[in-house]
């Protein structure tokens, strides 16, 4: 039988750090008091009862809520389906505790309770969850608020919005059938365009425009990504064409094969001597992020990327141009075109990378 259900704040091994915890006591087998102590701290972010079992403990019963030498079950909830997990705490005299892990059923046998009792979340009793949110907003009433970017990043992010092409603006451009030099002139004023649709981790990037590779150059360039940097290479045709032709063969466009088959060609030569291509890509985002506009150089908010020049780079590519006929037709092609080249490359109408921008 319960007898009583609440949440309890105690602190953590720091004198700063507050956490909570749910303790319900029931009247068990042979008419004993038996505490369940059941974790939060995936709830309100803090020190696990595991991790402070002697700070609970002797928080319960220095607020009367147990005495000493009652039972103590410590109780971790259901996590992504997992099945809760039940210990017997026991406490030596000198304060010392031992764990002796409990099956449900023998949980169920001690504390004299319901199956439902036991496997319900504590965030499915309003009592319980308005007390939790209660009591987390008095501890610290900013615990759940987003971690504060540096004034750098919140500046960058602010400087880079107020100076966005729109949607709206690609879209008129590409509606009225626009030529490759047309589209090229508009991208070229906000490179955060290729930052929003390839950037991994989102915000992470450098932008660049007519990249210098080989005996060429790329449109568009982007460096993004943690540890291991990726470079996507962007080759972009006009969109005063449709991207499959309306034959019985239903090729691609003349000119976007040009582009794919002169995108490969470049990564072929990147690939001939890759460790020299990434030493001087490595040479080229250090001077990007320490100022320079080599290259019209494009800083994402989150800069510098904090990747490590002694690592692999990974080479992507993509190929932008004309507008959409079947969108169900050159779905398929452009995924049979990409996983049947190596390395790949893939392959976007106007239509289609329209639609993945977030901004309106």
């Amino acid at each position: 039988m319960k007898l009583s259900d609440q949440i309890v704040q105690f602190p953590g091994w720091s004198s700063h750090q507050q956490n909570l915890c749910r303790v319900r006591t029931f009247l068990g087998a042979s008419n004993a008091v038996v505490a369940l102590v059941t974790d939060l701290s995936n709830i309100h972010p803090g020190q696990s009862i595991t991790n402070a079992i002697e700070q609970v403990h002797s928080t319960l019963i220095n607020r009367g809520i147990v005495l000493p030498g009652t039972a103590l079950i410590e109780h971790y909830e259901e996590v992504n389906y997992g099945e809760p997990t039940f210990d017997l705490v026991s406490f030596t005299e000198s304060g010392s505790p031992s764990w002796r892990s409990l099956s449900l059923e023998q949980a169920m046998e001690i504390l004299q309770c319901t199956l439902a009792e036991l496997k319900a979340q504590t965030l499915s009793v309003p009592r319980l969850a308005e007390e939790i949110d209660r009591m987390s907003s008095a501890i610290d009433p900013f615990a759940k608020s987003p971690w504060l970017e540096s004034p750098e990043v919140v500046n960058r992010r602010s400087d880079i919005q107020a100076s966005m092409v729109s949607k709206k603006d690609i879209q008129a451009l590409v509606d009225r059938g626009a030529t490759e030099r047309e589209l090229q002139s508009l991208l070229k004023r906000d490179l955060s365009l290729f930052g929003e649709l390839y950037s991994s981790p989102h915000e992470h990037y450098i932008a660049f425009s007519e990249f210098p590779l080989a005996e060429g150059f790329v449109d568009f360039t982007l460096f993004t990504s943690t540890s291991r940097m990726e470079i996507v290479l962007i080759e972009i045709k006009g969109a005063d064409f449709f991207l499959v032709n309306d034959d019985a063969y239903g090729e691609f466009a003349q000119s976007v094969n040009r582009a794919a088959g002169q995108i490969r060609r470049r990564v072929g030569d990147i690939y001939r001597d890759l460790n020299s291509f990434r030493k001087q890509a490595h040479k080229i985002r250090a001077r990007a992020e320490a100022g320079e506009k080599i290259h019209g150089a494009f800083l994402g908010p989150q800069c510098p990327l904090g990747v490590d020049p002694n690592k692999d780079i990974t080479i992507r590519t993509v190929v932008v141009g004309g507008r959409t006929r079947n969108d169900l037709v050159e779905s398929r092609k452009r995924h049979d075109f990409e996983h049947g080249v190596s390395p790949p490359i893939k392959i976007e109408s106007w239509d289609t990378w329209l639609r993945k921008l977030r901004r309106q």
